[in-house]
């Protein structure tokens, strides 16, 4: 029976997170560029402190988009996913996702990454949905935040809202890499640790999620998606 397959981005399907990388791939070489990624950090060092909201660091992040129109985002977006398919995607994700995909299952792709990046990345690996950071296209300065950072507290809110709006067919399988996504794991019928951080490594096995490592393709006998017994 067909059910419903969620895959967080950053670190679960790709090897090295996107949102950054992709930044320096559009801006690395425009002028006051690296600067402003310093107050980017600066800004991350003051959310790890308690002293700025997360989406803060999103927010100043987009301002080294500024100047650059929305069809050359778009452009070179493109671009990006496009290196990001042949260099930064685990063999054990593509795995995952054409298993779930043969099986008729509803992929949602649930990511703190930018729509900008995330629907295209999301619509060229065949998933069905995609819930992301969106972005708000009308100041004519450039992109800006469009709702909040699509990050721990907020991620549940939306998958909860997608959940609302057409009820996730069981079972539900679910992977994340982060700490972050815990409470997806454990809601989820069979919930994954890909390559885990320190903290998912930790409380993996106390709420009884498989760890899987997606550096590693599956031999053609097993089923990636199914726990042990």
């Amino acid at each position: 029976m067909a059910g419903t397959a969620i895959f967080d981005l950053d670190r679960t399907v790709t090897r090295a997170p996107t949102w950054t990388r992709f930044l320096i791939f559009v801006g690395g070489r425009r002028p006051g560029f690296w600067l402003r990624m310093i107050m980017v950090a600066g800004v991350a060092v003051g959310w790890r402190l308690g002293l700025a909201r997360r989406d803060r660091i999103k927010a100043e992040a987009l301002k080294t988009l500024r100047g650059i129109g929305r069809a050359t985002l778009e452009a070179r977006a493109a671009d990006f996913v496009a290196r990001e398919l042949a260099t930064n995607i685990r063999p054990g994700a593509r795995a995952a996702i054409a298993h779930h995909r043969a099986r008729g299952d509803r992929l949602i792709l649930a990511t703190a990454a930018a729509d900008l990046i995330a629907d295209p990345l999301a619509a060229a690996l065949g998933f069905h949905e995609v819930i992301a950071t969106r972005l708000d296209w009308t100041a004519s300065s450039g992109p800006q935040l469009d709702g909040a950072n699509c990050y721990g507290a907020e991620k549940r809110r939306r998958i909860a809202e997608a959940r609302a709006l057409r009820p996730f067919a069981a079972p539900v399988h679910a992977y994340s890499d982060h700490l972050s996504d815990l409470d997806m794991l454990v809601a989820a019928d069979h919930g994954f640790a890909v390559n885990p951080s320190s903290g998912l490594a930790r409380a993996a096995p106390v709420h009884g999620i498989a760890i899987v490592d997606f550096e590693a393709l599956p031999q053609p006998v097993s089923d990636p998606t199914e726990q042990p017994s």
